[in-house]
């Protein structure tokens, strides 16, 4: 069966209300719902609307607490550590880097670290708040354990991904986001779920051998570093600075995501660069229109059709998204359906 396609405005009016019939503050509950249905939007599918039943579930087991109660534990001018209080993520996340942003306001970069958090969705859903206010962004977030250090076959790391996000002048920001693994465990669950196969070169069996069945990728959660052992090192270096540095936990200390036995303890990493500390801010506009344009019209390899730029096809996706609509496959409709029977939300 073919995906339904539903107004974006309709997924987050019904995220929002099933969050808030559960008990969550309605701010809250509208900031965990954009965050999913921005993911969509973007065309991360694994990271939007298909989370919901999974996040009511840990919140139904007391896993994440209904109300976001964030707390400085340690601040200097340019820096500043929070206590989530196992809040949601996402709201957490806003926090530490609004923190970031304010205090580059000040002293020219800013780093917020957070600590005791939940999942947090996509990462440049908080590096474009640092676009917004003029500034480059970077965010980061440690994750349950899916992924073996190089050499290895037990999972140890999280996808761990980095995002880096940079005002660009008249042009769209330029916004690099992605796992430090080949892709995140949410595909594998949503290919799963569409009963599809996944590439060799995403996952491994038990054993550490390339599988093509996402289902015994997901139940042995042996995702494959990006490029080898450089994506092994980029995903201790996220681990190192979200939750070492945060005081959060690291590696498979980090409670999995899927199991509803224990709050996750994840850690996060926010930073904001004020241009103007740096440079003349039109001088870097100027320049990063000038590197835009240059990429864009730079000659193509054989069989390509255009050259993009990091986060131009996330750009369109939700530009057609916004007209057309978001698909939503019927194995998670299914879910959602279930999830607003159970707290009586229709999604229309």
């Amino acid at each position: 069966m073919a995906p339904e396609l539903f107004p974006a405005s309709n997924l987050f009016d019904f995220a929002g209300r099933v969050l808030q019939a559960a008990g969550v503050d309605e701010q809250e509950s509208r900031v965990v719902a954009d965050n999913l249905v921005t993911a969509n939007l973007r065309g991360i599918d694994s990271h939007g609307i298909s989370r919901l039943p999974l996040y009511m579930e840990r919140l139904e087991a007391g896993l994440i607490a209904p109300r976001t109660e964030v707390e400085r534990v340690r601040q200097a001018p340019g820096t500043c550590v929070l206590d989530a209080h196992n809040g949601w993520g996402a709201v957490a996340g806003l926090a530490g880097m609004r923190e970031a942003i304010a205090r580059a306001r000040q002293v020219g970069t800013g780093v917020a670290v957070v600590r005791r958090s939940n999942h947090f969705g996509i990462a440049a859903y908080y590096a474009q708040e640092a676009v917004a206010a003029g500034m480059i962004g970077v965010a980061m977030t440690n994750a349950s354990a899916n992924m073996p250090p190089w050499g290895g076959r037990q999972p140890y790391f999280g996808t761990n991904p980095i995002c880096v996000a940079v005002p660009a002048g008249k042009e769209r920001p330029v916004i690099y986001d992605g796992a430090t693994s080949v892709v995140a465990i949410g595909k594998l669950v949503l290919a799963a779920k569409k009963g599809e196969q996944i590439p060799p070169t995403w996952a491994a069996d038990q054993s550490g051998q390339p599988t093509t069945d996402p289902r015994v990728a997901v139940a042995a959660g042996n995702l494959l570093p990006m490029g080898g052992y450089k994506g092994y090192g980029f995903a201790l270096m996220v681990d190192v600075l979200s939750g070492i540095l945060a005081g959060a936990a690291f590696g498979p200390h980090v409670s999995n995501l899927r199991r509803l036995d224990a709050p996750q303890n994840v850690g996060h990493f926010f930073a904001a660069l004020d241009i103007g500390a740096f440079t003349d801010p039109a001088e870097f506009r100027g320049e990063m229109e000038q590197l835009v344009r240059e990429i864009k019209d730079s000659p193509r390899a054989p069989g390509s059709e255009r050259v993009y730029l990091p986060g131009e096809i996330e750009w369109e996706f939700e530009e057609r998204r916004r007209r057309e609509g978001v698909p939503v496959p019927p194995e998670v409709l299914a879910e959602l359906r279930q999830v607003g029977e159970r707290y009586k939300v229709a999604l229309e």
